[in-house]
């Protein structure tokens, strides 16, 4: 998967019969933290239900306007 997207980030898996060491438990767990913000975001939009409901009116780039106000709701209710 790594060799077709080249910027993905995937966590480190446990080798058969061993463990992970520390730096590798330590890097699962800062890409979890920069995982769940996202996730929460896009919860928070489907919560509302803000894409599958129809948006009639004709706002240029709505889509990306409303995933950045969600994601700015959700951090300031974070911090």
């Amino acid at each position: 998967m790594q060799k077709q997207y080249v910027n993905i980030r995937l966590p480190h898996k446990k080798p058969k019969g061993g463990e992970l060491t520390a730096e590798q438990k330590q890097e699962n767990r800062e890409l979890a933290k920069e995982r769940v913000v996202g996730e929460n975001a896009f919860s928070g939009v489907k919560r509302y239900r803000a894409v599958s409901d129809i948006y009639r009116n004709r706002v240029a780039n709505f889509d990306a306007q409303l995933i950045l106000t969600a994601y700015g709701i959700f951090m300031g209710a974070a911090a």
